[in-house]
C-alpha cells in the first residue's frame, strides 16, 4: 500500500511540474508577443546583390536582400520595427554593429577578422560559393584549381570575400577590375583567361551585361563561403535575438525558404534582363594593357568601399 502511495505522489509531482514548465512557458510566450513595438536596426552588404543592393539615390525602402523577408516575419512576429541603415560606408556599418548602434548584420563570414567581435547565428543561412567563368570553348581547360594558378583571371573589385578565400587568392594571377564590362571584354579578347567570382554576384552581373548565355560558369565550387548572420555583441536587444533569432534560424523551415528566395530572386532578374542587348565584344577594340589596370583597395572582404549613391556603372 506504501508502494502504491509513492507511485501515486511522484506521479502526482510530475504532473504539476509539467503544468507549472508548460504554464510558465505560456506566460513568456505571451509576454514575447505582447512585447512594446521596438526599433530593430540592420544593415547588410550594400552593393552584393542578391545579398544587399539598394537603389540610386538610397533609400530604405529600396534595399533588396534575399533575408529580408525572414527579417520582416521575423520582426513582425517579435513585434519589432525594423529600420535599415544603410550609410556611410560597409566598414562603418560593421563597426557600429559592433558598437551596438546597429543591432543585426545580414551576411558575414566565419573566422574574418573584419566581423570580429560580433556573435554568429548559426547555422550559416545560406552557401556563397566562389566559381570560374570562362568562355564556352575553353571551360574544359580547368579541371581544377592548379589548372587555374596558370592561367590570367580577373575579379570585381565589389565582391565579398571570407579571410581564408583572400588569403587562397594570393596564389592566383588574378587582377582586381571596377567595372565588370572591362572585365568581360578582356575575357572575350583573350587579355584574360577566366573571371573569378561569387556565383550569384556574377550571375546578376552577367545578366544585366546580357551576356549570361555567352559565358560559362563551373559546375563545382572553387572554394565554399557560408554566409552567416550576426548579431551585435553589445545590442540593447542581444540576449532576446539571440534566443529567439536563433531558434528561427535552426528550423530547417528556414533554411527551405531562404533557398527558395534565392532562386526566385535569380529567375526574377533574369526574366528582368531577357530583353538587354548584349555589348559588343570586338576583338579591333584597342584596350588598355591589363598590367597598366589600377584601383583602390581596401583590406579583405569589401574589396573596394563607395558610399550610398557613389558607385560608379559598370
Amino acid at each position: 500500500m506504501i508502494k502504491i502511495a509513492k507511485k501515486m505522489f511522484f506521479l502526482f509531482l510530475t504532473f504539476v511540474l509539467l503544468s507549472e514548465t508548460a504554464t510558465a512557458q505560456m506566460v513568456e510566450m505571451k509576454k514575447e508577443k505582447n512585447r512594446t513595438k521596438e526599433e530593430l536596426k540592420v544593415t547588410a552588404f550594400l552593393d552584393y546583390p542578391p545579398f544587399g543592393h539598394y537603389a540610386e539615390p538610397p533609400y530604405p525602402s529600396s534595399f533588396t536582400s534575399i533575408f529580408k523577408p525572414i527579417i520582416e516575419d521575423y520582426a513582425k512576429k517579435q513585434n519589432f520595427e525594423v529600420t535599415y541603415v544603410l550609410s556611410p560606408n560597409y566598414s562603418t556599418l560593421v563597426r557600429d554593429v559592433r558598437r551596438g548602434e546597429i543591432d543585426m548584420l545580414l551576411g558575414m563570414y566565419h573566422e574574418t577578422a573584419m566581423y570580429m567581435g560580433l556573435e554568429y547565428v548559426f547555422p550559416a543561412a545560406v552557401n556563397n560559393p566562389i566559381v570560374a567563368i570562362m568562355l564556352p570553348g575553353r571551360i574544359h581547360e580547368v579541371k581544377s584549381r592548379a589548372d587555374l594558378k596558370k592561367l590570367r583571371g580577373a575579379m570585381s573589385t565589389h565582391e565579398h570575400l571570407s579571410d581564408f578565400v583572400a588569403q587562397e587568392l594570393k596564389q592566383y594571377n588574378v587582377k582586381k577590375f571596377e567595372k565588370s564590362l572591362d572585365m568581360y571584354e578582356r575575357l572575350f579578347a583573350g587579355q584574360i583567361d577566366y573571371i573569378i567570382g561569387s556565383r550569384y554576384f556574377s550571375m546578376i552581373e552577367a545578366m544585366k551585361l546580357g551576356i549570361y548565355n555567352k559565358v560559362s560558369f563551373s559546375k563545382q565550387a572553387i572554394w565554399n563561403m557560408p554566409l552567416f548572420i550576426g548579431i551585435s555583441k553589445t545590442s540593447f536587444h542581444k540576449k532576446f535575438l539571440s534566443r529567439t533569432f536563433a531558434a528561427l534560424m535552426e528550423d530547417p523551415r528556414t533554411t527551405k525558404r531562404i533557398e527558395q528566395i534565392l532562386i526566385d530572386t535569380i529567375k526574377k532578374i533574369e526574366k528582368e534582363t531577357e530583353g538587354v542587348v548584349p555589348p559588343t565584344f570586338s576583338s579591333d577594340k584597342k584596350l588598355s594593357d591589363i598590367d597598366d589596370v589600377t584601383v583602390d583597395e581596401q583590406p579583405n572582404t569589401m574589396i573596394m568601399i563607395l558610399a550610398p549613391g557613389q558607385r560608379k556603372s559598370r
